[in-house]
């Protein structure tokens, strides 16, 4: 389902790109960083991330470098705070006339991408072209992809996202409670907070929509026993106690939540890099869910590549 065929490094192996800011929240931040991480692995540039400050001490790999460099050097907090803010200031669109005479770039899609919502494919000639004639790229924006590098690389990028053992932990424990009262354990994203506003509120659900939508899954499995893992950035107690429904809490918290639906067997939730990326993690099959009017079917849980 993962094997993808290799491909040869090419591209300026002395370059090095650096993430100077980060987007979004915490499932985009991932996604950010493992498309470039996964390009880096096939294309040979060397990748710096300090807008990753904020997440990288939930992962081993990151948490010991001031700039969240896979296996990096001590990092002191002040200092990669002070790093994140830098970078991000130095990048903007001024920066652009004193990084060109030190042999660097600022590539910024935030307009002719982000604001169309068109993907940048890192794959493609521009972005190599820039890596064969500069030292340095300081990129900024949401769109970049690196959809067949993010899957062929996948084992790797695994490697470095690998959370702590807290972290891990946290994760188990709300697993395995509720593990112990079923067959089957489907993860709930229910994302709401934040989305009453993101897109005129779309995708903001209510809780009577998602307790339709986990009877409807519960029926997949006739003769199994169906258990749900409810994740959420607001209290669940309307999902919690429904007759005849085997209901369970995640962790909690924004890490925690995200690796323990990497845990289960199947996922649904409205569109979202968060349970995107625990899709991706664990391989669990996703529905999304874009509409009030949707209903769960079997084929509706996939894995979505084009992320």
């Amino acid at each position: 389902m993962f094997l993808h065929p290799p491909r040869m490094q090419v591209g300026n192996k002395k370059a090095t790109v650096i993430i100077s800011r980060g987007e979004g929240q915490l499932g985009n931040r991932l996604f950010q960083y493992a498309s470039f991480y996964s390009a880096s692995l096939e294309m040979g540039f060397r990748l710096w991330n300090p807008s990753f400050g904020e997440y990288a001490a939930w992962f081993p790999e990151l948490a010991r470098d001031v700039f969240c460099r896979p296996s990096g050097g001590p990092a002191n907090p002040f200092l990669r705070g002070f790093c994140t803010r830098a970078f991000s200031l130095f990048a903007g669109t001024s920066a652009r006339w004193l990084c060109r005479p030190l042999g660097g770039e600022v590539l910024d899609i935030t307009a002719s991408h982000d604001a169309k919502d068109e993907p940048y494919d890192l794959g493609l000639g521009e972005f190599e072209s820039l890596l064969a004639r500069r030292r340095f790229l300081f990129v900024r924006g949401w769109k970049f992809r690196a959809r067949d590098s993010l899957w062929r690389q996948r084992s790797e990028v695994k490697k470095v996202f690998q959370p702590s053992d807290a972290v891990l932990d946290s994760a188990n424990r709300s697993l395995e409670k509720a593990r112990r009262e079923c067959d089957v354990l489907v993860g709930v994203h229910v994302r709401r907070g934040d989305y009453a506003d993101w897109l005129g509120g779309r995708y903001f659900f209510a809780f009577e929509n998602f307790e339709r939508w986990m009877r409807e899954a519960a029926t997949l499995h006739e003769g199994r026993r169906v258990a749900f893992l409810v994740c959420s950035n607001e209290p669940i107690a309307p999902l919690l106690g429904l007759e005849g429904l085997r209901v369970f809490e995640g962790p909690g918290t924004a890490i925690g939540d995200l690796y323990a639906l990497a845990g289960c067997d199947k996922l649904m939730g409205p569109p979202s890099t968060f349970s995107l990326w625990a899709s991706y993690w664990g391989g669990a099959p996703l529905q999304m869910l874009q509409s009030t009017e949707d209903h769960i079917w079997e084929g509706g849980f996939v894995i979505h590549q084009n992320v």
